[in-house]
């Protein structure tokens, strides 16, 4: 961006002539002088003026700052990850050449968060013609699975829509009613023990009050109501000594306070299905 330099000059400068004594006139930008020429027309508009008359100097003065080339000519954008360009620039409405001061930035803002990856969104107006928008986008933190299959969400528990689930195959799976909105708790218990959770694979949320814990091995781990952290990280000590989770086993009981209660993974006779 180009700096304005030689704008401000102190008294005694080269602009006033030894021999004349007169001041050099200093000519303001066309965009400037029209600001100013506005802004004395709402000062000493009349008290009879209606709403309607000031809307027509108001659109006046949109058309000749466009000619005055306060004009929309860039689009910057900052903390894209995930936004499509697409979505961004059709939601926006912008058009590249349009009055920089036709730009309702509150309206902008309305249209942009309408966008799934888009959490907040700041918008900038930086004359004479760049519009700056400065993104927060949603961060993924789960699968939530549901009757119409898996959906993004994030540690609000909120759908990111536009998403695609497929791209994020890497990420837990929640299940369970009420489930989104308290999965980031019990998520951020479970990643304190990095070599433990490498190996879950979904976890379910339990008559809405505790959750159990699936394993890639097929071992369903159910945690305490209260403090799942302490029971997740005995197991954990327990497993890095004895290999625990690597045993066949259905399920891992760690409901009971300083107990362990194992079931073995026994199938039932006759139709195949475990226990």
């Amino acid at each position: 961006m180009r700096r304005l330099t030689g704008f401000i000059r102190r008294r005694g400068d080269a602009d006033m002539p030894a021999e004349t004594g007169q001041r050099r006139a200093i000519r303001l930008p066309r965009w400037r002088s029209l600001a100013y020429g506005l802004l004395a027309v709402f000062v000493t508009g009349s008290a009879a003026a209606v709403i309607a008359e000031r809307q027509r100097l108001a659109d006046m003065l949109i058309v000749a700052s466009a000619e005055t080339g306060l004009q929309l000519e860039y689009i910057e954008v900052y903390g894209r990850a995930h936004t499509p360009k697409e979505a961004i620039l059709a939601a926006s409405e912008l058009t590249l050449g349009e009055p920089m001061l036709g730009i309702s930035l509150r309206d902008l803002h309305a249209r942009l968060s309408t966008i799934g990856w888009i959490e907040d969104v700041a918008i900038e107006r930086e004359m004479p013609s760049t519009i700056r928008l400065l993104l927060t986008e949603r961060v993924p933190i789960a699968l939530l699975q549901t009757i119409d299959g898996h959906r993004v969400i994030d540690a609000n528990g909120t759908i990111i829509t536009g998403a695609d689930p497929s791209a994020f195959g890497h990420l837990t799976v929640v299940a369970g009613k009420k489930a989104a909105s308290r999965a980031a708790p019990i998520l951020n218990i479970l990643r304190t023990e990095p070599e433990l959770y490498a190996e879950v694979w979904a976890i379910s949320y339990q008559s809405e009050r505790r959750w159990d814990v699936h394993l890639r091995s097929g071992i369903r781990v159910r945690l305490p109501e209260t403090d799942p952290r302490t029971a997740w990280s005995r197991l954990a000590i327990i497993d890095h000594s004895k290999r625990i989770t690597d045993r066949d086993l259905a399920v891992i009981d760690l409901r009971v306070p300083d107990q362990m209660i194992v079931e073995p993974n026994i199938p039932v006779r006759g139709k195949g299905s475990k226990t």
